[in-house]
């Protein structure tokens, strides 16, 4: 699964894959600054985690006076 959304003007993506066909998932997000790779044994874990990091990237672009829009 591949996404993309923004913060600010970088695109921010965003990658989940199982590591093998059952997991563990292995979710990927590179933004501007770096990527971030973490692991979970289920789905469901890696989407709400991911979700948690699009809001802390979202909110530190809102902090720098750069509106986002929220979610898209």
């Amino acid at each position: 699964m591949l996404t993309f959304f923004r913060a600010a003007p970088d695109v921010v993506r965003w990658e989940l894959s199982a590591v093998t066909e059952n997991g563990p998932y292995r979710l990927t997000i590179h933004h501007a600054h770096g990527t971030i790779v973490e692991s979970f044994s289920s789905r469901t874990a890696a989407l709400l985690r991911q979700g948690g990091l699009e809001d802390v990237l979202s909110a530190a672009w809102d902090l720098t006076g750069v509106s986002t829009g929220g979610r898209s």
